[in-house]
């Protein structure tokens, strides 16, 4: 019998032996150009080694200089290598490994087959090999650039015909190319372009009033709507308002009074506009927008599509959309077929979805990208720079003048929000602005300029930080470093700490951190050493961030204690750790953990393996590893059975435990059971939750799942 099993061993390893024999002299002869023995030594390895023969014979087809060329076969032989490839095992991989068959390589050969393809339909330059090309291989990139030049052939082809039926051909044919627009305006408006040729607002004008019957008297209306309303601004519409009443962009003409009163879109604003124009036709809608501006929607999928429900789970916007983001200002950005646009929280389309991406609205502008640029749009539609950019960037801040930054070329371009051009300036590297500076970069080193463009502080820094808000000495500062130390320099460039620091902390209450030589202190901004450096330094004690009411963590013979902001040490340096004061306890450690007052009188015995800050009269401890809660005065309220715990936030905690999570009320009660993957607080007492890549929502308040996902 184990002679019968060894001679059964024996032939196995024999037959792959022959087949991967056949694979390598298949490659022999590949490398020797002996095109026929090769294709039939291949074809032989199919069954044992697939991966490697296909790509082979994907080899062989995709050569020209042999008579089984075949661009197709080719592809269809690499596509088959590489499917088969993820399924070998390590064995049959280091095999086919040794011929030169791995992953990148058939990565490459594939790119090389769809580019020999590529470069074939355009050789050929015509509809049908674009077609071709479009219909047999994938690759977004040329496939989406075989697209535009097929369309752009037959969108000419159509033009040269120059028939009404030709271009109704071409839009059947091709609804979703660029050129489809140009070819519904060539066949609609010949006739409107011969009569209004003029292009002045008497030229529209004249033509509603003689061919009052057209169907393209819509199209003059809009004309004169553009010329009377094209400085943007909301008296510019109501002006529109009282001498066209009759024009159909009376209502489009309310609505950009409207839209451009309303930016904010909060209630106060609402109800401001109210005031303002009280013969606005659409009280109703005003009214309703006041309600949903107070009002918090949440996203939701259903179906693969996705819409939007209010905190009590009635769905507010069907479930209709590929994408949607939250509601910013009003608005959400969403997509249908991978175009972007935007809608109201009524669910109606505010901005069309024509974009290839869209970002939230901030200050009334949103940046959007189409055809792989950027520009940026008004919250009415109207665009504010074109689609010209490499890159936009704009303050999102709610105060202080607003700028957009657009880089072209290495060129960067500064705009108010009305798109007008403020300056524009040749860097290596430029920032957004704060506390009206904006640092650049110029031969490796770091400077700043101001709002005219004029370069206030030269590039001499190795690294600069955006300037920050004032500090309590009312003065802007930012973090420098020459030759690997830090500084701080103010907005005129004058150097506050010289660059001597080996660390400098931002500005907390007034103070930073500084350190050198493994020693800190803390110093004002106007370079005052306020405590002197003394104690020992370490990442940990400046990851705290400095001072926090008052009082900051210190560490003195490797014990530690809290200062206030005099020096004054408030809290001896006698412990091993501690944290700061919350709601009037300080957590320390002797070996263990636990809570002594501003007397230094111990409150809470040392008991717990780590603790954290008292919030709403409870702190998280734990305990053997596990997390639970105590009062103030020690007792466990909450047993420690938790690996992980959130601080209770609106009478709420978000717990888990066994890599699952739950929720718990302020009693410890678990309100939301042991089995969700994620959990998130998007608004006050709505809680999201997530779990086999489903999502339902949870109202605190009703202390219910007041939407659930199909699957959930």
């Amino acid at each position: 019998m184990k002679k019968h099993s060894s001679f059964l061993l024996f032939l196995a390893f024999s037959s792959v032996q022959l087949f991967s024999g056949s694979l390598e002299k298949g490659f022999d002869a590949l490398k020797v150009f002996n095109y026929f023995d090769a294709k039939e030594l291949f074809q032989k390895s199919m069954k044992n080694h697939a991966a490697g023969a296909s790509y082979g014979l994907s080899s062989i087809f995709s050569r020209t200089d042999n008579p089984f060329s075949n661009i197709d076969s080719a592809y269809k032989y690499i596509m088959l290598s590489e499917k088969e490839f993820k399924s070998c095992d390590a064995k049959e991989k280091e095999t086919i490994h040794k011929v030169g068959v791995t992953g990148a390589a058939i990565i490459n050969q594939k790119e090389k087959i769809i580019q020999a393809a590529y470069e074939k339909a355009k050789k050929e330059n015509t509809v049908e090999s674009f077609g071709w090309f479009i219909k047999n291989f994938v690759h977004p990139g040329l496939k989406k650039e075989a697209v535009k030049l097929r369309n752009k052939l037959a969108f000419d082809n159509a033009k040269k015909l120059n028939t009404l039926q030709g271009y109704k051909e071409f839009m059947a044919d091709y609804p979703d190319s660029d050129e489809e627009p140009e070819a519904n305006a060539l066949y609609e408006l010949t006739l409107y372009n011969s009569q209004t040729k003029a292009n002045t607002i008497e030229s529209y004008d004249v033509f509603v009033k003689l061919f009052s019957k057209s169907p393209y008297r819509g199209r003059a209306e809009d004309s004169i709507y553009v010329f009377f309303t094209r400085n943007g601004s909301a008296e510019a519409y109501r002006g529109f308002i009282k001498k066209y009443p009759d024009n159909h962009n009376i209502k489009k003409s309310w609505d950009m009074v409207y839209l451009l009163s309303t930016v904010e879109f909060t209630p106060h604003a609402i109800e401001s506009f109210l005031f303002d124009y009280p013969d606005f036709p659409d009280k109703a809608r005003v009214k309703a927008d006041i309600a949903l501006a107070g009002m918090n929607l949440y996203p939701v999928q259903q179906d693969g599509k996705w819409g939007f429900i209010d905190s009590l789970g009635n769905v507010r916007i069907p479930c209709t959309y590929d994408q949607a983001d939250d509601f910013s200002e009003g608005a959400s950005a969403v997509s249908l077929k991978e175009r972007f646009g935007y809608i109201s929280k009524t669910g109606s389309q505010i901005i069309p979805l024509i974009y290839d991406d869209a970002n939230p609205f901030y200050n009334g502008i949103a940046v959007v990208k189409k055809n792989n640029r950027f520009g940026v749009v008004h919250r009415t539609g109207k665009q504010v720079l074109p689609f010209d950019f490499d890159d936009i960037s704009y303050d999102e801040n709610t105060s202080g003048t607003k700028m957009i930054r657009t880089l072209k070329e290495g060129i960067y371009k500064y705009f108010d929000l009305k798109g007008k051009l403020i300056f524009e300036g040749k860097f290596e590297k430029a920032g957004d602005f704060a506390s009206g500076r904006a640092y650049i970069i110029q031969n490796g080193k770091y400077g700043f300029i101001n709002k005219k463009g004029e370069i206030i502080i030269p590039a001499a820094y190795d690294w600069a930080e955006s300037f920050s808000g004032k500090d309590a000495f009312g003065t802007c500062v930012a973090r420098v470093k020459q030759n690997e130390k830090f500084g701080i320099i103010d907005t005129m460039g004058k150097i506050i700490f010289p660059c001597e620091y080996a660390r400098i902390d931002n500005f907390s209450e007034g103070l930073a951190l500084v350190a050198k030589e493994k020693k800190f202190g803390f110093a004002d901004a106007k370079g005052n050493l306020v405590v002197p450096m003394k104690y020992t330094y370490s990442e940990e004690l400046s990851e705290t961030n400095g001072f926090h009411n008052g009082l900051a963590k210190v560490e003195q013979s490797k014990k530690r204690g809290l200062i206030d902001k005099t020096g004054k040490l408030i809290i001896p340096c006698e412990y091993e750790d501690n944290r700061n004061f919350s709601e009037e306890l300080c957590a320390v450690k002797k070996i263990k953990w636990g809570f002594i007052d501003k007397k230094k009188k111990q409150k809470i015995n040392f008991q717990f393996d780590y603790v954290w800050d008292f919030s709403g009269g409870l702190a998280k401890v734990k305990i053997k590893g596990k997390i639970g809660f105590i009062n103030s005065k020690g007792e466990l309220v909450i047993p420690a059975t938790y690996d992980e715990a959130a601080d209770f936030k609106n009478g709420a905690s978000i717990v888990s435990a066994a890599g699952k999570k739950g929720l718990i009320d302020i009693s410890g009660k678990l309100i939301v059971a042991w089995e969700i993957d994620e959990i998130s607080e998007p608004g006050k007492g709505m809680f999201k939750l997530e779990k086999n890549g489903k999502m339902a929502y949870f109202n605190f308040s009703l202390q219910k799942q007041v939407w659930t996902e199909v699957g959930f």
